[in-house]
């Protein structure tokens, strides 16, 4: 009787645990750094909604924004070290690692959004990927986070001539690099302090996109902007390689299914953001300058040298996303 008892409680044991094998959920975190207002947060709502979706349930993306895990700088360590499996970036932050990644801040290389799917789809995402992999890190989507423009209150900004003496404040070194090839006198500044600098008239201008000129409110203190598309904002949604390894290939197609219907889910909800941005803009009585092919055209030449020195940072694979990127036109 008691051996009966033993075997019971034994097969009742391996029952649970079948039953709770069967029943294994596989849960990932990502970590966004983004506040849930944001397109990129919606979007990765949608990623979550596809996962759960796709999986049959099996499969759960739990979503933590406004940098409750890690900020903008803590990352991609935390993705190399596995410390979360997947999570989203500014390309900027690559930019020590892969230098190869500022083609998206090279000026006038990219047109529309077309043009950057287009740069994508032709080998432009597999190239830079491929440096991704190279240190620990699985690319699964690229998000458009926008095109930046240049804002001012001085006059319209149509050709290099009329770059000179506007002070403007700028994102970064390689935007600050574009500004002062045209002309300009460039101060690196962060986005918080930006509306009260033009404010006070301590900057005549400033670049950002034109979601980011009306959520900051740029357009209150600010005369003129054009519309140049001269660089991208774009965001990535990545994983840890070795975690991503360790899936069966069931889950990962679910992933990457849902990642590419984020992917375009984003696409449309920044063209509709700039769309409606474009309204609030003119509704603000700001003039907007369209440059025609001809002023583009010397907008691009002023700002050869600054692609020259991209080539140069990057060598034999800089050169050809470049030239990649050109072809697309």
């Amino acid at each position: 009787m008691k051996k009966l008892l033993t075997a019971m409680v034994l097969m009742f044991f391996v029952s649970c645990a079948f039953t709770n094998a069967a029943s294994a959920k596989t849960i990932f975190k990502v970590s966004n750094q983004f506040p849930t207002t944001h397109n990129i947060s919606k979007g990765l709502l949608v990623f979550a909604e596809k996962i759960k979706e796709y999986s049959n349930d099996e499969m759960s993306a739990e979503l933590f924004d406004s940098a409750q895990l890690f900020k903008d700088t803590e990352i991609l360590e935390a993705l190399q070290e596995k410390l979360v499996e997947c999570g989203i970036s500014t390309v900027v932050r690559w930019s020590g690692m892969v230098p190869e990644i500022d083609i998206f801040e090279s000026p006038f290389l990219f047109k529309n959004f077309d043009s950057i799917v287009s740069f994508l789809h032709s080998g432009g995402g597999e190239l830079i990927e491929a440096e991704f992999e190279k240190r620990g890190i699985k690319n699964i989507a690229w998000l458009d986070n926008g095109f930046n423009q240049m804002f001012n209150n001085k006059h319209p900004l149509r050709v290099p001539e009329d770059f000179k003496g506007v002070t403007m404040r700028s994102f970064g070194s390689g935007d600050a690099e574009t500004l002062k090839a045209l002309g300009a006198g460039p101060t690196v500044m962060s986005s918080s302090e930006m509306y009260m600098a033009l404010q006070r008239g301590i900057m005549d201008g400033a670049t950002t996109t034109m979601d980011a000129a009306v959520s900051r409110k740029i357009i209150e203190v600010q005369k003129y902007m054009t519309e140049s598309n001269y660089s991208v904002s774009q965001i990535v949604l990545q994983v840890n390689k070795d975690w991503w390894e360790g899936l069966p290939q069931k889950e990962k197609d679910v992933i990457l299914k849902a990642a590419k219907e984020t992917e375009d889910w984003v696409r449309h909800a920044i063209k509709a953001a700039d769309d409606t941005a474009r309204e609030k803009i003119k509704a603000a009585g700001m003039e907007i300058y369209v440059p025609t092919d001809a002023d583009r055209k010397l907008l691009i030449e002023a700002t050869e040298p600054v692609r020259d020195n991209f080539v140069k940072r990057t060598g034999d694979l800089g050169k050809k996303l470049v030239e990649l990127a050109k072809s697309i036109h």
